[in-house]
């Protein structure tokens, strides 16, 4: 039986599903400039709308409980079982911010759901040529919706391998909490620096911008997110053409696909829907039989260099178009190539790849990097 699907994933699909357009996949990744006027414009409306409600959230939830503290939200003696004794709680107020806290995020979801959608249908996806529509369409109601997408674990590619699920829970913990803990840091600034003439009701509100900058930087992630996945699919098909033209027949280079595509991944820490399509269009494309368990050697990337230098040639492209096709460029990602470009292995300079990975996220297509 289909699970049903929830109030936003259905309001998600019906805003997305109305944006269907049939275009040359080129149109897709090559944005005009009128198409990035458009994307500005969304951006900057998006970033007052949930800046403002990060901001506004801090105020109405302080300062009621500042001015009318004792009248709205009384301190309650609760006694609790597991302490065998009673602990002070304001339980008026911790009702009133979990309301507080579900509305904003009601609000931010469909702040965010829009913005989604009129980057879609700025950029004219999701086009209804693709063979991938209805992932392509499902990928992006889950960014829109911030739900982690784990398609590269059916192929057998962990972001997290090599790392202790202890790690990775306290990674993923932190990412949660990094809004909660700048919250805590920032009032404890503000507390050293004003001293004895700090008031309490001071501390809170000045809280006020630091949560309006965390909303703007969720939203920001979001739309980036939601451009590179509309630009990406025709390029990582193009790409996979010119590469299978260029190493179809060499068998060395098929047998270290996977550790290549695992490298790409490992080098994110994240499951990413873009890696997932380049990684089904590489292992078809290639013919390599999926493996839900294969072999990992976490120090493949070292071993590189000891590659005929074909195999480091094709190695090399698959990384660097990998790492680029999230638009972005991590310490950890750079880390790698400059290792690579210490043993000879590596083609290109990071400088290069900087500006690849920028032409892409700003719609100028990958032609200079095909064309090496």
């Amino acid at each position: 039986m289909a699970k049903r699907k929830s109030f936003w994933e259905r309001y998600a699909y019906s805003q997305l599903s109305g944006n269907v357009k049939s275009q040359e996949a080129e149109q897709l990744f090559m944005l005009s400039e009128k198409e990035l006027t458009a994307l500005r414009k969304i951006r900057i409306s998006t970033y007052l709308k949930v800046g403002f409600t990060g901001a506004l959230g801090v105020l109405l939830l302080y300062t009621p409980y500042h001015l009318f503290q004792e009248t709205l939200f009384p301190s309650r003696s609760v006694w609790i079982p597991i302490y065998e004794n009673h602990i002070e709680l304001e339980i008026e107020f911790i009702v009133y911010s979990i309301l507080l806290v579900f509305l904003e995020i009601w609000y931010l979801t469909y702040v965010n759901v829009n913005a989604v959608s009129a980057i879609a249908k700025a950029c004219g996806s999701p086009n209804e040529d693709d063979d991938n529509f209805e992932e392509n369409l499902n990928s992006l109601i889950n960014v829109g919706l911030q739900k982690k997408q784990k398609n590269l674990a059916k192929i057998g590619i962990n972001p997290y391998e090599g790392l202790s699920k202890w790690s990775v829970t306290i990674f993923q913990l932190l990412i949660k909490l990094k809004a909660t803990i700048s919250g805590f840091l920032w009032k404890l600034l503000v507390t050293k620096l004003l001293g004895r003439y700090a008031f309490r009701m001071l501390v809170d509100l000045l809280g006020a911008p630091l949560y309006a900058a965390w909303n703007i930087i969720g939203s920001r992630k979001i739309m980036n997110e939601a451009r590179v996945r509309v630009m990406a699919p025709p390029l990582i098909y193009k790409f996979t053409e010119l590469l299978y033209d260029e190493f179809k027949d060499d068998d060395n280079f098929r047998n270290v696909i996977y550790a290549t595509l695992q490298a790409i991944s490992t080098s994110k820490r994240s499951f990413h829907y873009n890696h997932f399509l380049l990684a089904t269009a590489i292992l078809t494309k290639f013919d390599v039989e999926i493996n839900e368990e294969p072999s990992y050697d976490e120090d493949f990337l070292e071993k590189v260099d000891e590659l005929d230098p074909a195999v480091q040639k094709a190695v090399a492209k698959l990384l660097v178009f990998g790492i680029m096709i999230d638009g972005g460029l991590s310490r950890r990602e750079k880390k790698s190539l400059l290792e690579l470009k210490e043993d000879n292995v590596l083609p290109y300079s990071i400088k290069e790849v900087k500006v690849w990975s920028i032409s892409y996220f700003e719609g100028r297509g990958l032609e200079d990097f095909f064309a090496r």
